[in-house]
């Protein structure tokens, strides 16, 4: 069965759930739309060289800095390894604090794959010839705010609207599938893993990248010229206020608000145990 440890950024949850892992002799599913690039090592914190020794992890690792990786590319690397026949032979812990990856496992939503070609001929198209784009072809806009970006994937909709696919059924539970952890010592968190960050050389890190995707040109600590750990900070505040807006209206978890990180570990334990 599949259950999730999820919550605000540096909240601590992955260390836990590596010591559930290796207690259990469990793998453990990543939720971390940052962690699947390879060379981002420091900036998504993932796990050391000895943690992916002791416990298997999927999820990282899997797309290379210049791919614009989307959902639909981690599901379809899900569907890759038969992910949702592994959580009927065997308990899997999935952990991290993107609410799109989550809700695209429990909720089962149908997704459009994005076709690499089409997306480029767009991309050369202005606004207003993407409008002309959807008059022409008798496509209807999206009645929401439009963007450049919202006119892409609505033709991208149309055009791919047959290959729409729903992920296979997984094995969780049908009352509450894990925990998402507001830990209120969040901001002091964020500030020690931005500072070790740091030292143990994000800058260089950062520096090794070539042409990096939009997706990581948006991550934290990307597009900063100046004061790097100050800048750290103040997106990935913003980033957790996202992530406790996202995962609060999620009712299949439960919500606990404590810095007890021993209390955590063994409510997960118990959910397990159920």
């Amino acid at each position: 069965m599949l259950y999730f440890l999820t919550g605000l950024t540096a909240s601590g949850k992955s260390s836990i759930a590596h010591e559930i892992a290796v207690e259990r002799n469990i793998p453990i599913l990543s939720l971390d739309s940052m962690a699947v690039y390879k060379g981002l090592d420091i900036l998504s914190a993932k796990p050391s060289d000895v943690m992916r020794a002791q416990v298997e992890y999927f999820g990282l690792d899997i797309a290379e800095p210049d791919q614009n990786f989307s959902i639909v590319d981690y599901l379809n690397y899900l569907l890759d390894i038969d992910f949702a026949n592994l959580t009927y032979s065997k308990d899997i812990l999935a952990v991290g604090g993107t609410g799109l990856y989550f809700s695209s496992l429990v909720k089962k939503y149908e997704f459009r794959p994005t076709d690499p070609t089409i997306r480029a001929e767009l991309e050369q198209l202005n606004y207003e010839q993407l409008l002309k784009f959807h008059e022409i072809y008798k496509i209807e806009l999206p009645n929401v705010e439009l963007n450049k970006r919202r006119l892409i994937r609505n033709i991208e909709s149309s055009i791919l609207e047959d290959s729409k696919y729903v992920f296979p059924s997984i094995n969780i539970s049908s009352d509450k599938v894990g925990i998402f952890w507001n830990n209120p010592d969040y901001k002091l968190n964020i500030q020690k893993r931005t500072n070790n960050m740091i030292k143990n050389g994000l800058n260089n890190e950062l520096n090794l990248l070539q042409n990096p995707s939009k997706t990581i040109l948006q991550a934290i600590g990307m597009n900063i010229d100046s004061d790097i750990e100050s800048n750290i900070n103040q997106k990935t505040y913003k980033l957790a206020k996202k992530q406790l807006t996202w995962f609060k209206k999620e009712e299949s978890l439960e919500i606990h608000t404590t810095n007890d990180r021993k209390f955590i570990k063994n409510r997960m334990i118990e959910l397990l145990d159920e």
